[in-house]
């Protein structure tokens, strides 16, 4: 016996096998992802040396006291000499190495030529003269000046601290006791961090200890002297 199919059968069953084919086609197309990758970039900072407060601020004028003295006929120098501190609880001397020096930095301080005297009007006295242990004035072409006077800065009489909780003081330490000699010792390091100090790295030094021989009949007046601090990556 032969089974009829009535052509309404065969064009409703058509159209069910069409919708079901769409169907699984539908299935097969691969939507694009609804999550997106973001990405951020985060430079190292600069290497950089300040004079801040004990609130971390920086000091617009940071200055340096030396202890008065009283007019003398003879030379001041040794334990006569004046005296100061650079780097006090209220003007502390910072060092900020945010992944800036992985190899490590050295802290110095200059003048900003070793032709600067201290000086007031017409009177002055040097820092970088050796002559006579700081007391007379080098003759020649390495100090060719007039006066006489030596500064001597003692950065081992210093403390470190450090201001960021990822770090410590390896591979951090003081420099020694030196002087200011014209074309010898112009600049003197404060601080030296080897490639062992942490790469990223914020703190302070206080208690630098600093010496200034004056001359025999200096003038009695307010000298000043202008010194900058220096941070290089290693």
């Amino acid at each position: 016996m032969q089974k009829l199919i009535r052509k309404g059968s065969f064009s409703g069953l058509f159209v069910i096998m069409l919708i079901i084919s769409v169907i699984l086609g539908v299935g097969t197309y691969v939507l694009a992802s609804s999550t997106s990758e973001f990405s951020q970039v985060i430079n190292p900072g600069t290497l950089t040396t300040d004079i801040r407060s004990d609130s971390s601020t920086s000091v617009g004028s940071p200055a340096v006291t030396m202890g008065a003295k009283t007019f003398s006929f003879d030379c001041q120098s040794g334990g006569s000499a004046s005296t100061g501190t650079f780097g006090t609880a209220s003007e502390r001397i910072y060092v900020d190495n945010p992944d800036a020096a992985d190899g490590g930095w050295t802290l110095t301080l200059a003048a900003a030529a070793t032709t600067t005297t201290w000086g007031s009007g017409s009177n002055y006295f040097d820092f970088n003269d050796a002559g006579g242990s700081g007391c007379t004035d080098t003759s020649g072409s390495t100090d060719p000046d007039s006066y006489g006077g030596q500064m001597t800065v003692n950065p081992a009489t210093g403390a470190i601290t450090t201001d960021y909780s990822g770090s410590d003081t390896t591979g951090i330490s003081l420099g020694s006791s030196s002087a200011y000699v014209q074309g010898t010792t112009d600049t003197i390091t404060l601080v030296t961090a080897s490639s062992a100090s942490a790469d990223i790295w914020r703190g302070y030094f206080t208690g630098i200890s600093m010496s200034q021989t004056i001359p025999a009949e200096q003038a009695a007046d307010t000298y000043t002297i202008d010194l900058t601090l220096s941070v290089t990556a290693s």
